[in-house]
């Protein structure tokens, strides 16, 4: 555990966790009398990285440079401006049913994958618009339930890997740099639809509602994006004394 701490410290509460488990066993079989509990402390808690989001510039050269004269264009337009507009996660975009979407109100209901709660959002003239374009001029004819489909038989929902897919598409149609572990995925979306209603000037429990969130608590990392808002919350450095020239 030692030799491990340094390189995986994020695993090391799982290793932590084991050995308590280990040892309470050994001392029920009265295999040994250590109490491991004593010399264990907690692990630190894992290191939570603040993945970005998209810029306002970006956002607008993702959304500006799909196509929407194809069937494949029309669909990722109107699952990217869904993501954009609700924060939906892509699995429930998805699963998205036909039935789930109410016109006359503008809403759409679904029930979360995630959380297996219900969700009612309501659906902007934008995103909408675009939605009723794919259904009407690109989703090929078929007896599927769901809104967003393949294109080439079989003609069944979208796999769990059409998010990755389409916005390795997209990202370099759109000239925006990607590498493996920089963040923009199709989740990045939804990240950005946080953050966009954090800057807003909406609560946490308004954006834990809009996004589905089970705890508020997962509302509070679209702080870390928000800058104009972390500023906000910054304290006042007058009552200390600077002691280095060179940091006034």
């Amino acid at each position: 555990m030692v030799e491990m701490a340094p390189r995986r410290p994020a695993g090391i509460g799982n290793v932590v966790w084991s050995l308590k488990r280990f040892f309470a066993f050994l001392n029920v079989a009265g295999l040994s009398d250590v109490h491991i509990d004593g010399l264990l402390a907690l692990a630190a808690p894992r290191r939570v990285r603040a993945l970005p989001c998209f810029t306002r510039e970006e956002t607008g050269h993702l959304i500006e440079g799909i196509e929407t004269e194809t069937p494949c264009g029309k669909r990722d337009y109107a699952m990217v401006l869904l993501a954009f507009s609700t924060g939906l996660r892509c699995c429930d975009i998805v699963a998205l049913r036909l039935d789930g979407i109410d016109w006359r109100r503008d809403e759409i209901r679904l029930v979360q994958a995630k959380t297996s709660k219900p969700l009612v959002l309501p659906l902007s003239a934008l995103a909408g618009n675009a939605v009723a374009e794919w259904i009407l001029h690109g989703r090929p004819d078929c007896g599927a339930p769901e809104v967003f489909v393949r294109l080439q038989p079989p003609l069944v929902k979208l796999g769990n890997s059409t998010g990755s897919t389409l916005m390795r598409r997209r990202l370099t149609r759109a000239g925006i740099d990607h590498v493996a572990g920089d963040g923009k995925s199709f989740h990045a979306l939804r990240r950005t639809a946080g953050t966009r209603l954090i800057e807003s000037g909406a609560g946490l429990p308004l954006a834990a509602q809009i996004l589905g969130h089970a705890r508020i608590d997962s509302s509070r990392r679209y702080f870390a994006l928000a800058c104009e808002q972390l500023r906000q919350c910054c304290l006042p450095l007058e009552e200390f004394t600077c002691i280095k020239e060179g940091l006034r």
